[in-house]
């Protein structure tokens, strides 16, 4: 019976929107404006769109009445038309009370003052949760990682509702997740990566239905070897019959194929060595993939290539000395859209193609920012996202008497602001180490380590040449550093580089993925964790297991000066709170010193006596003193957003920290396919 009313209330939604224009005025406003929005993004009918939004906006719900606005607003911006700009300040003017509207149409109205030959740049989400998936084909909903639970979800960028199309339950009960994903032409179906439980280490591809319903679609394993350690979609193909993925193997080598809808059987096109594209795309007629690959193998940056999608042929279509990266088909086939830093900033270019490149690229949109084009909708909008946020490192004095601040804090960069981090003071405490973030790409070489030697301001750059970076940390003796990050053939694991020279050196490379490297006082045990928590005797390689995997979550630690002890930062998902352990440095049963009812972040360190350690509480991070006999703690002058992974000097006052927080966004740019598609 409930099918039933299902099935008779689909009929007549979509009686509802088959109406002609004229029906608006007779509608509920809510169904009224998803008819119109129908005409624009499925039909591509802009000027019928138009009137009906027209009409709606005479109504009286203004809520609905706003949206109307802002959706012909749109219209107009994609016709060329500049009564866009009237609309979105008569919306600025008439509906203060819409502050959703309003703030969409002062985004689109500042995004006109700075557009250039018609182009208009809008806002699609922010702050987004996710910007590795991308836009359905008529650009209503956007697929993306829920990272609460680690499920699929899609948005509806009408409503701005997130649906979650997988449900495999929090993080505590369950620790797969999905990456990436791709909307299939007709909208009907998502592909995406899904990462099974640790304990398998293993990699799938699936579809799952996007249709909406009451209960979450069961998802088709499409795909799985037990020889591939990962597998990446990045495409369909237009008749929805093949997807275009990358796959690495567990040699480390990686591999395009076209994956069967059908049967599931992958068909290998081109083998690469430890080096991969980052972004793959399919032409629209299915004859060629667009991918960017390094040119040489100490190369950071990146160039352009067209593989033919029967793997006979291939040609580079865009080289440069700059990274170009991120390459998407534009829809009629003509043009190749990608991201480039060749005038200093990342920018938007395209080539135009017929086979191959016909003439030098075109900057379409220059200076955007940290952005990775994700896909073209039907009608011509590029969906990219946008990486911002200022995380910088800041130094600090505390009084120890008065818990106050005895200078204020001060940035310790002024250069490449906003992604600076993971500081740490020389064991003399003459010089600072952090990492500094150079390029949207994870790549080698995107970021590097700064040493600052504070006496004199000098800074020196150590380039290493790890894709990712993280959890910087002094040798005792102060002439290396401990890292964790993924080298250039994709191998994670923790590294030291040598604070003279910049040499890296691998410490452990097994790919699994460690973090948080300690080493002890005498530099002869190297502390790191991943789900279960090791010690390493360097001088014979051997390891022990401190806490197996599920034992506790660590979500940060660090060793006591003397080296004794383990402070643990443990999250407790589940509750949404958090734990400070302490335990023996060599083994033994965590204690817990305070329990914490919310979720705090990386920030614990021991005070220079062992008596007592620093942790902040939440996200608005006030920094506490605890004793490591318990106790009730103390709350010291000083509260910073999202501080994280906090350092004390050796002299017991001074202190830094990095604090910040990335965000990720998601644009729309439209109105510049026309004129370019038309060159001959």
């Amino acid at each position: 019976m409930k099918q039933t009313r299902m099935r008779i209330a689909t009929a007549l939604l979509g009686t509802l929107l088959a109406l002609p224009v004229a029906a608006p005025a007779q509608m509920k406003p809510e169904v009224a404006l998803r008819a119109a929005m129908e005409t624009e993004t499925v039909k591509g009918d802009l000027k019928g769109a138009i009137e009906q939004y027209k009409k709606i906006a005479q109504g009286s719900d203004r809520v609905i009445a706003a949206k109307a606005l802002v959706r012909m607003a749109e219209c107009y911006a994609k016709l060329g038309d500049a009564e866009s700009r009237k609309i979105y300040e008569r919306v600025v003017r008439e509906f203060a009370d819409q502050k959703e509207a309003v703030t969409t149409a002062r985004a689109r109205l500042g995004s006109a003052a700075a557009k250039g030959a018609g182009i208009v740049v809008r806002q699609v989400w922010a702050p987004a949760l996710d910007t590795e998936g991308a836009p359905s084909p008529d650009g209503r909903y956007l697929s993306f990682v829920d990272w609460s639970t680690g499920d699929l979800a899609i948005r509806d960028l009408t409503t701005s509702e997130n649906r979650r199309l997988t449900n495999k339950g929090p993080w505590s009960a369950s620790e797969e997740f999905a990456l990436y994903s791709s909307f299939s032409p007709d909208g009907k179906q998502v592909a995406y990566a899904w990462f099974n439980a640790p304990s398998q280490q293993s990699w799938e591809l699936r579809i799952v239905s996007a249709a909406a319903g009451t209960e979450v679609s069961k998802p088709r394993i499409l795909y799985r070897d037990g020889d591939i350690d990962y597998i990446q979609p990045a495409d369909w193909s237009a008749d929805g019959k093949q997807i275009l993925a990358l796959m690495r193997r567990k040699d480390r080598t990686h591999q395009i194929a076209m994956v069967s809808v059908a049967d599931g059987s992958a068909r290998i096109l081109k083998s690469f060595d430890w080096r991969a594209p980052m972004k793959m795309s399919l032409s629209p007629n299915g004859r060629y993939i667009a991918y960017d690959f390094p040119p040489k193998e100490d190369s950071p940056e990146r160039d352009i290539f067209v593989l033919a999608a029967d793997g006979s042929r291939e040609s580079t279509v865009v080289q440069h000395p700059a990274n170009d990266a991120s390459p998407v088909w534009t829809p009629d086939g003509k043009g190749i859209l990608f991201a480039s830093d060749r005038t200093g900033a990342m920018g938007a270019w395209l080539t135009t193609m017929d086979g191959k490149a016909q003439r030098p690229p075109d900057l379409i949109k220059a200076d955007i920012g940290r952005m990775a084009p994700m896909a073209f909708t039907r009608s011509g909008s590029l969906f990219y996202g946008l990486m911002i946020g200022n995380i910088n490192v800041y130094i600090g004095k505390l009084d120890w008497a008065t818990r106050k601040l005895q200078e204020p804090l001060k940035s310790v960069s002024e250069h490449f602001t906003g992604f600076n981090g993971s500081p740490d003071w020389s064991p003399d405490g003459r010089h600072l180490a952090y990492f500094s973030r150079r390029s949207f790409l994870n790549t080698p070489g995107s970021t590097v380590v700064c040493v600052l030697t504070l006496d004199t301001g000098q800074e020196k750059e150590l380039r290493p040449e790890l894709a990712y970076i993280g959890g910087l940390r002094w040798s005792p003796d102060g002439q290396a550093l401990f890292l964790w990050g993924t080298d250039g053939k994709g191998r994670k694991g923790i590294f030291q580089i040598d604070a003279t020279l910049g040499t890296l050196t691998p410490i452990v490379a097994t790919g699994e993925d460690f973090r948080h490297p300690l080493p002890s006082p005498d530099g002869r045990l190297l502390y790191y964790r991943s789900s279960r928590a090791i010690v390493r005797d360097r001088e014979t390689g051997r390891e022990e297991e401190l806490l197996p995997a599920g034992r506790l979550f660590i979500n940060y630690w660090t060793l006591s000066r003397d080296g004794s002890q383990l402070a643990l930062l443990v999250s407790q998902l589940e509750s949404k709170s958090t734990a400070i352990y302490v335990m023996p440095a060599r083994g033994g049963e965590p204690r817990q010193i305070i329990a914490l009812p919310d979720i705090s972040g990386q920030v614990l360190d021991w005070e220079p006596d062992g008596r007592g350690l620093v942790f902040a509480r939440a996200r608005n991070s006030e920094l506490w003193r605890i004793s490591t006999e318990g106790g009730k703690p103390e709350k010291l002058d000083l509260t910073m957003f999202n501080m994280r992974l906090l350092r004390l000097h050796p002299d017991g006052q001074r202190i830094v920290f990095n604090a910040g927080e990335p965000k990720s966004e998601v644009w729309a740019m439209e109105n510049f396919l026309p004129t370019l598609t038309a060159i001959k």
